[in-house]
């Protein structure tokens, strides 16, 4: 289908779910972009998951400044009238002061968390729930719905997501609306972005991961995988291919030493390059398990 059938065709949905949620006109003019975007990335055959999701999850603009985290999705779980019920949201930080790139960046990102994690979202076993975000999932207990942890793969999640954050927008990018309102928002993300759209969300990680994030055979299977929430047998196929046990855990362990490794050198005045050296040495250990990945696959 055209993008611009799928703009006309998704409008209506779009102006009544930012009735309903209160939206301003920024969320709602970058709306109208960002549903046909997913709709082009996913496929029309998606279209009903990514309504429900929009229509769903709400929007909360927040003033609250915030250097670290600009914007989140979240699910917390409940227990009512006899069943366990969860509830979705957004929240958009620093929202008074947030650019339009940055607040389409924002959006893009978490409704990508949320879309990804909408089917099996939920997995109850004889003493545990587990709540599916992506890739990840928090662990509570069934008897009182305490929370037990958090999977460290989540790293990897938002690395796969920040990926996918880029391939929607640079679809945005690429729309040209007769509508003047949807062209004008399109111009200006053009004006302030370079010819294709990179994140400078998890940007280490994400250069470091490089390789595998183009390994067809890595990035469609995770992909699919987060979609329809079967990810519990991940580690298994990861290890399988590389031909040792425990490296799936072992690469999603490095990108965690690296991500702290990188806030820790950021607060540093003195000795940085200890730091920067122990980086350097991580990363190296990663693109070794990458490389291990990559030359044990035929669809590269």
């Amino acid at each position: 289908m055209d993008s611009n059938m799928i703009i006309e065709k998704e409008k209506e949905f779009i102006d009544n779910v930012s009735n309903q949620h209160n939206y301003d006109s920024n969320i709602r003019h970058l709306l109208y972009i960002i549903i046909p975007a997913f709709i082009i990335k996913y496929g029309i055959q998606k279209e009903k998951l990514i309504l429900n999701t929009f229509k769903n999850i709400k929007i909360i603009s927040s003033n609250k400044e915030n250097k670290i985290v600009k914007a989140y999705y979240s699910s917390t779980l409940k227990y009512q009238n006899n069943e366990y019920v969860i509830k979705r949201y957004m929240v958009i930080q620093n929202y008074n002061k947030i650019s339009l790139v940055d607040l389409l960046d924002n959006l893009v990102h978490e409704f990508n968390h949320a879309i990804n994690s909408y089917n099996n979202e939920m997995r109850v076993t004889n003493k545990y729930i587990y709540l599916r975000t992506g890739l990840t999932y928090r662990i509570y207990k069934k008897e009182d719905l305490s929370f037990v942890k958090k999977d460290p793969s989540y790293l990897l999640e938002e690395i796969i997501n920040t990926k996918q954050t880029e391939d929607i927008i640079n679809v945005i990018k690429n729309f040209n609306s007769p509508d003047s309102a949807i062209s004008n928002t399109i111009y200006a993300i053009n004006s302030e972005t370079y010819h294709k759209y990179n994140s400078n969300s998890y940007y280490l990680e994400g250069y470091i991961c490089k390789k595998i994030l183009n390994n067809k055979t890595f990035i469609k299977t995770l992909e699919n995988l987060r979609l329809v929430g079967e990810i519990y047998d991940i580690s298994t196929w990861f290890d399988n291919i590389t031909g040792e046990e425990n490296s799936y855990k072992e690469l999603i362990k490095l990108l965690n030493e690296v991500s702290n490794l990188e806030f820790e050198y950021s607060k540093k005045k003195y000795f940085k390059s200890i730091t920067l050296g122990k980086i350097k040495d991580t990363s190296t250990k990663i693109i070794r398990i990458v490389e291990k990945f990559n030359n044990n696959v035929n669809y590269r």
